[in-house]
């Protein structure tokens, strides 16, 4: 598994045997996909063994499930280090934001049923017909202890209307906490690439202090001898003094990055953070036409899309009010023996359905089906400007991806090189004289500045590259990359 985990052309062979195993096992057709075995021992005749293949099939089929069954997490096909995967799963679960919005999508679930329920039936009790000039209960015939109870029920296909606003409610809810994770998700790959950057560049400032802490020493050597000027040597320290005020920006810019990943995955600020992995070149080969397809699914759409399914549902449902409701009424009436006479009487018993009379066309069901129709309409134009924005947006960030894969190449495989072999020997060179100060000072600044402006390049193409992915709503393949 480790050899596969490491090997792309491992694993995509193994994918797609995986795939054609599995699609023999689907369609039912038992053929052989692997060579027949020959068999011979010392001294006999080669047989064959066409058992083999028939215990290897369903070995392999077995062995397809599983790997296609495998979560893409578990299959690390995203190409990013261990340890940000493992930030960005902690986060995806600790982070309080998320599951805000997973408790608000819970919260959404648990209306659906409600919506489409009954209301609560009514019991009543009544005292019916009681005369005035005694109060008695047994004197007059219709005197009665009524028990009632009430239910009122919608018209056909109001219930099940209800109920279907307060789904695609919840289904745009679960969007939401869907894309609520994905930008969680680029928070942190995008944090955990600043504090690789910060790190980096403190290296790459101490490694620059301690070349002028040597300048600085040469220059003091060449004074007092009387080969050198003072103003070389309190140059020298000036800029010495300058990357020890660098080395305290990225020391602070390790921890202020630290205590940000930290909230990400709702840690103590001080909370330890191991090291990151150097940023390094990746070549860049992503569609844009693939990835504007790919975007229709992104979460933040599919919601939009949710809430104008509500909207149509809201407008059946208020075209449903030009018909009535019923309400079914049962009543129990219990008589006295009557006075007097002593005349046991019998109990009486009443039904009643009733229907409300929808009438206010013009003052009531109307202007509510215009208010959802409104309400659908804008929720299509929401639709219409995010996916304007999320174009716009998507191919803004390619088109970075671009200039950064060719800027990092430019530096990385040519201007770098060759700064790196001017100044190779700038140090012995103005040690012996052959070297002033200036052209030192210049062939280092410039091998310091492309050497960090490189890391910000690099730093800026995963930043973008994060921020692409959040825009799709998908993970994009991370191919591997070469050198830092």
């Amino acid at each position: 598994m480790d050899e596969l985990e490491n090997n792309p052309g491992l694993t995509s062979w193994a994918t797609s045997l995986s795939l054609s195993v599995l699609r023999t096992c689907l369609m039912g057709k038992i053929v052989p996909i692997v060579p027949e075995i020959h068999v011979k021992a010392e001294g006999e005749m080669g047989y064959r063994r066409p058992f083999f293949r028939r215990l290897l099939l369903p070995a392999l089929c077995l062995a397809g499930i599983l790997y296609l069954s495998t979560p893409l997490q578990a299959q690390n096909h995203t190409g990013m280090p261990p340890d940000l995967q493992a930030l960005v799963t902690e986060s995806l679960k600790a982070n309080a934001e998320v599951k805000q919005m997973r408790s608000l999508h819970t919260a959404a679930k648990e209306t659906i049923k409600p919506a489409g329920a009954l209301e609560d039936p009514e019991i009543g009790f009544t005292l019916k017909d009681i005369p005035t000039d005694n109060w008695a209960q047994n004197q007059e015939p219709m005197t009665q202890k009524m028990l009632e109870l009430s239910q009122k029920v919608p018209f056909w296909g109001k219930r099940r209307l209800r109920s279907e606003v307060a789904e695609e409610q919840a289904r745009s809810d679960g969007y939401i906490s869907q894309e609520k994770a994905n930008e969680v998700r680029a928070k942190v790959i995008i944090g955990y690439w600043s504090l690789s950057l910060a790190y980096t560049n403190f290296d790459l400032t101490q490694k620059n202090k301690q070349f002028w802490e040597q300048v600085t020493q040469v220059a003091e050597t060449r004074y007092s001898v009387g080969q050198g000027q003072q103003a070389e040597v309190l140059q020298a320290q000036v800029e010495l003094g300058n990357y020890l005020d660098r080395l305290f920006q990225w020391t602070q810019k390790q921890e202020s990055v630290k205590a940000e990943l930290n909230a990400l995955r709702s840690q103590p600020p001080q909370t330890a953070i191991t090291r990151p992995q150097p940023l390094k070149l990746r070549p860049f080969s992503l569609n844009l036409a693939e990835l504007l397809t790919q975007a229709e699914a992104r979460p933040q759409l599919q919601a939009l899309k949710a809430l104008i399914s509500k909207q149509e549902k809201a407008i059946d449902l208020a075209k449903k009010e030009y018909f009535p409701d019923m309400r079914v009424t049962l009543a129990y009436g219990f008589r006295e023996t009557l006075a007097g006479i002593n005349q046991k009487q019998a109990d009486m018993f009443t039904s009643t359905v009733m229907f409300n009379i929808p009438i206010w066309h013009a003052d009531k069901i109307q202007p509510r089906i215009r208010e959802e129709q409104a309400r659908q309409s804008a929720a299509k134009e929401a639709h219409q400007s995010a996916w304007n924005q999320l174009a716009a947006l998507i191919k803004d960030r390619h088109a970075k991806l671009q200039r950064l894969s060719q800027q990092i190449s430019l530096l990385d495989q040519g201007i770098i090189p060759q700064a790196r072999q001017a100044a190779a020997a700038s140090l012995s060179s103005y040690q012996v004289g052959a070297l002033d100060f200036a052209q030192l000072y210049q062939s280092q600044i410039s091998v310091y500045g492309t050497e960090m402006q490189l890391q910000e390049y690099l730093k800026d193409f995963e930043e973008n590259w994060a921020e692409l992915e959040w825009l799709v709503g998908n993970e994009l393949p991370r191919r591997p990359g070469g050198k830092k």
